[in-house]
Formats: structure tokens, C-alpha cells, sequence
């Protein structure tokens, strides 16, 4: 018996292996081209306190005691068992992206050492970042962080000693294979700033952003994280008008997410004006909340305790904190974290005064 095939047979073999050989290249690079999804979060971690306590008090005895229910405050606020919650939803969540504001940094005087900035205090007490990367390693989660920006830093006394807040805003990176690359990074204070005359001399409350340019198989793009002024609109909006600027951070070639604390609700709600969630937008960012969740309110803020041991449910009223993105990428998913009352600490405390949004993006059409 011949093994040879008949002659029609062979050549549609021939004919079926060219149009698999054809298609092969054509799959695979339609899989090449399929845009890339990125999880990313925003999260004001609360500093711990009423920072506005000691602002207007009337005479120097005054101002220790009010500095001192801040310090008091700050205390109960307990970060280690709060950074415990926030590590927790870190991990749920699993954000490649994290950005950070009120990132604290608190020091201390020596006993009987209170003179404000003449002798800087340098005793650490709390420091916000360090902590929660200990608690983020001790999940077996593997974040770096990439940029850090330091912002106001004030110094108080309280009754026995002198007590100093240092702000930072973060980002951290997701260490993973195949993940996020970081390819630049940059922070810088915003020009407009706060200076509030006081009995323990004038605070100046600095505001700042954080960046890194980055790329996700093969795509680029620019995360840039920010808090805004909460005090007062001029400045907010005029730091607003700082990022678009030109020349500003979220001015870049490549497509921009902006997450972060921009103390605007698009709506008004409880009156967070919405002039600088509206700058934003009329320089070409969409939200990325609508996005994906369309009407649905998203209330992060607040709770109304500045001690964040507010009774359940969580009592969020307004929508601060967002996510902004530039076209082509789009929200797919997104979700508050933070307002779920089982993620308390054994004596009521909530991860944060803030809750934070989780967003997954779409890295292109």
C-alpha cells in the first residue's frame, strides 16, 4: 500500500498549515495589543488630630492646653493599631499604585524643652511610614516606596514639652514581576500656601504632589498623587490651577491618573466647593468614579470625631477624594474602602478619618 497521499489531500494540509502559521502571528499580537488593567488607590491616612485645635486660642497658656488635646488626640488616634486596618485593606485590595497623603511624621522635645523652632525637636514618636510599611511586610506584601514629599512641618508646645508634625505625601509601588515600572519620579510644594498667625508664632501649612512616570506592559503613563488645601479655597484653587498649569506635573506626554485629597466634592455637598474638582476637569480629566460606578454618590468623608471612634455606620457625607484620569484610560471598577465597620480596632477606631477609593483603570481603548 502506498503511504503517499492523494494529491488533493496534500495540498490542503499544505493549504490548513499556511493559514495557521498566518494566524498565529495575528493572535498573538492581537494579545499584545489588548490594553492592560492597573489597580490603583488613594488614601489620606489621617494625621491623628485636630490640627486646628490650637490655631485660635487666645493667649500663650491657652495655646499649650489646646496644642496638648491635639497631642492627647493623637495619642488615642493610636497609628500602629490603625496602620494594622489600613495594611489589611491594602492587601484586599491589592492597588499596584498607592497614594498617600497625611503621611505624619511626629516628634517630640525632651521634657521641659519648649521653645518652638529654636531647638527642633528630633525624639520620633510616630512615623507614619515606616509603620505602615512594617505592617504592609509583616502581610508578606512587598511595596516600596517610591517618592515621598515633605510638607508642613510645625512645632508647639504642649504642658511639658515641645511636640512637631512633619506632612509627607507618599506613593508606594507593588514589587511584582511583570508589574509596574518605575521609570522617573519627582515631588515639589505647590507655590500658594496658608500662614495663620498664632500664639505660638505664625504656621505656614505647605502643600506639595508627588509623581512617578511609569509603564505597565509596555504602556506609559504618569501617577501623580496630591492633597490640597483644606482651609481655605483661594489656595486650593489656586494649587489646582498649579498642577494644569503649563509646565505643571499633570502636564505630560503620556496619560495621567490623578489620585488624592483634593477637599472638593463635584456636587458642593457640605459645602466642599467644587472650584478645584472643576479646574481639574475643564483641563481634560475625567473622573474615573463616574466611570465605572456612574450616579452612585461615593461618599469618603468624614468621620465627625477628630478621636475616629465614631459608632457605625460610617458617616461619610461628601466625595474628596478621587481618582482623575486622561484619556485613554478609563475606570473600570471602583470602590470606598475604609467605611466597613468590621475593619475596626478592638476599641472602636476607624482605619482613618478619610475612607479611601480603590479603582481598577483600563490603560487604554
Amino acid at each position: 500500500m502506498s503511504s503517499r497521499l492523494p494529491k488533493h489531500l496534500g495540498l490542503a494540509l499544505i493549504a490548513a498549515v499556511l493559514a495557521a502559521l498566518m494566524v498565529a502571528p495575528a493572535i498573538a499580537q492581537a494579545q499584545r495589543a489588548k490594553p492592560p488593567t492597573l489597580k490603583v488607590m488613594t488614601r489620606n491616612i489621617y494625621l491623628g488630630g485636630n490640627i486646628f485645635l490650637p490655631i485660635e486660642a487666645q493667649n500663650r497658656q491657652e495655646f499649650e492646653q489646646k496644642t496638648q488635646e491635639l497631642w492627647d488626640q493623637v495619642n488615642f488616634t493610636n497609628f500602629p493599631a490603625r496602620a494594622k486596618l489600613l495594611a489589611k485593606e491594602i492587601k484586599q485590595q491589592s492597588p499596584d499604585l498607592v497614594g498617600l497623603q497625611e503621611v505624619a511624621l511626629w516628634r517630640r522635645s525632651p521634657t521641659g524643652v519648649k521653645d518652638g523652632f529654636q531647638t527642633p525637636s528630633t525624639i520620633v514618636v510616630y512615623d507614619f511610614l515606616k509603620t505602615l510599611q512594617r505592617e504592609l511586610m509583616a502581610r508578606g506584601l512587598r511595596y516600596r516606596v517610591a517618592v515621598v514629599q515633605r510638607e508642613t512641618d510645625i512645632e508647639a508646645p504642649t504642658r511639658e514639652y515641645d511636640v512637631r508634625l512633619t506632612m509627607r505625601d507618599a506613593i508606594l509601588v507593588k514589587r511584582k514581576r511583570n508589574g509596574v515600572k518605575v521609570l522617573r519620579k519627582r515631588s515639589k510644594q505647590y507655590k500658594a500656601d496658608v500662614s495663620v498667625p498664632t500664639q505660638g508664632g505664625t504656621f505656614t501649612s505647605d502643600r506639595g504632589w508627588t509623581y512617578v512616570d511609569a509603564s505597565l506592559a509596555g504602556r506609559k503613563f504618569r501617577f501623580l498623587n496630591t492633597h490640597l488645601e483644606s482651609f481655605l479655597e483661594d489656595p486650593r484653587v489656586k494649587q489646582a490651577k498649579e498642577l494644569v498649569a503649563r509646565g505643571g506635573p499633570a502636564r505630560s506626554k503620556n496619560p495621567v491618573i490623578l489620585v488624592g485629597d483634593l477637599n472638593s466634592d463635584p456636587k458642593n455637598r457640605t459645602g466642599a466647593s467644587p472650584v478645584a474638582y472643576r479646574t481639574l476637569i475643564r483641563a481634560g480629566f475625567k473622573d474615573s468614579w463616574t466611570q465605572a460606578k456612574g450616579r452612585a454618590p461615593g461618599l469618603s468623608c468624614c468621620l465627625k470625631r477628630p478621636t475616629a471612634d465614631d459608632p457605625p455606620p460610617f458617616p461619610g457625607d461628601h466625595r474628596i477624594d478621587h481618582t482623575l484620569v486622561k484619556s485613554p484610560i478609563r475606570g473600570l471598577r471602583a470602590k470606598i474602602v475604609g467605611n466597613d465597620p468590621s475593619n475596626r480596632t478592638s476599641t472602636g477606631l476607624w482605619p482613618s478619618d478619610h475612607g479611601g477609593v480603590a479603582t481598577t483603570l483600563r490603560l487604554g481603548r
